[in-house]
């Protein structure tokens, strides 16, 4: 599960910025209407949920990007020019940071830090449970996982992650810390086409048996949009590259006809495309969506949040949105920390902060009337 991130001098975010994902120390949630929005052991107070507000252009979408590069670094290491351009550089930075926090599956904490400048690396740390496993500082590596021999080799100057040049000695923290970032998925591409009737959406084998198998969490997802659907069934269209593939249909209420999936609405064929993402929140998945709004209508967006991800049955999975959807921007959904605002400020670039750091009464109604009147910000850009 995602504990918190944070980004600097990357696109428009110039000054560090935070996206926090636990409740903060003293927020009571025991027998609150929030509880079931977190996960909470003796330990973690964790969100489920959360979403991201703020207008076009304001950088919502470049948070989810920065998730995006940081994966792509910690997988792959730095790729300093795809970095340092005129899209991912803030015009004013002279370097760009992140930071990550995580909570594995086996419940262990790593926080993971980097900074990197055109030309080199400056600074990165990687931490379990609080115990430093290397830091990299002054093109110093310094850890007490390795001999002496392999920290002076590796201190110097370095275009590349010490993460990936450390990967080869098969360190069990590394690996599990790089393992476990597969657990954040991203889903911010359309990967189909919304506005062609008529047209197969083929699914592969794989993809069939998976629905197949979670028919029961499928149907109530799509249910959600349409409570009309009683099935959802396959037929098969021909074999490419020697695998099979197939078409999806649903089954309706009062009549044996077929419903295409291609013939669907816009909100039905964005909700199977993500489905595979969604059913991956119970298995203890992070999924961060970009605007998970178009084309799906606000009472199915506050019953996907309500039905299925802020409830007792998830226990370890989170869903990450950002959103225009203003009758999401609610406290009766979400506790104050859950709901996040990226402002544009004078100088063109972004900020982000919570709901929480402004005093919201616990019956506030219509709390998007004040955020359409600017009193949250947010509303600029």
């Amino acid at each position: 599960m995602l504990l918190y991130f944070s980004v600097g001098g990357f696109c428009s975010f110039k000054e560090i910025q935070d996206l926090f994902l636990t409740a903060y120390s003293g927020t009571r949630l025991k027998n609150t209407k929030y509880e079931k929005n977190f996960y909470i052991d003796k330990i973690n107070r964790i969100m489920k949920s959360a979403v991201i507000f703020g207008s076009n252009a304001s950088g919502k979408t470049n948070l989810i990007l920065g998730i995006e590069r940081l994966k792509e670094i910690i997988f792959d290491g730095i790729n300093l020019p795809k970095d340092f351009n005129e899209k991912n550089l803030n015009y004013d930075s002279k370097s760009i940071k992140f930071e990550i926090g995580i909570l594995d599956q086996k419940k262990d904490i790593y926080d993971y830090s980097i900074e990197f400048q055109k030309e080199k690396l400056l600074y990165e740390k990687l931490e379990c449970n609080n115990k430093i496993i290397y830091e990299f500082k002054n093109n110093i590596l310094s850890s007490k996982k390795f001999p002496k021999e392999v920290l002076k080799i590796f201190s110097i100057s370095s275009t590349e992650t010490i993460l990936k040049k450390l990967k080869d000695f098969q360190l069990e923290e590394v690996n599990n810390f790089v393992f476990s970032l597969s657990d954040i998925i991203i889903k911010r591409n359309r990967e189909i086409n919304y506005e062609s009737k008529d047209v197969p959406n083929i699914v592969a084998e794989n993809i069939k048996i998976t629905l197949e198998n979670q028919k029961k969490e499928v149907l109530q997802i799509v249910k959600l949009l349409d409570y009309t659907v009683e099935d959802f069934q396959f037929e098969k269209l021909g074999v490419v590259n020697d695998e099979t593939m197939y078409d999806i249909y649903f089954l309706r209420e009062n009549t044996k006809n077929k419903f295409y999936l291609g013939n669907e609405s816009k909100g039905i064929r964005k909700i199977i495309n993500l489905m595979l993402g969604l059913l991956e929140i119970y298995e203890g998945k992070t999924v961060v969506i970009d605007e998970l709004d178009s084309s799906i209508s606000t009472i199915s967006l506050i019953k996907l949040f309500n039905n299925f991800i802020n409830v007792e049955e998830n226990l370890k999975g989170q869903l990450i949105v950002t959103s225009h959807n203003l009758f999401l921007f609610d406290n009766n959904i979400f506790e104050p920390q859950q709901i996040y605002i990226v402002n544009k400020k004078e100088d063109l670039t972004s900020e982000l902060y919570s709901l929480a750091e402004f005093k919201i009464r616990s019956e506030k109604e219509n709390l998007y009337h004040d955020f359409l009147k600017g009193k949250y910000g947010g509303i600029n850009g």
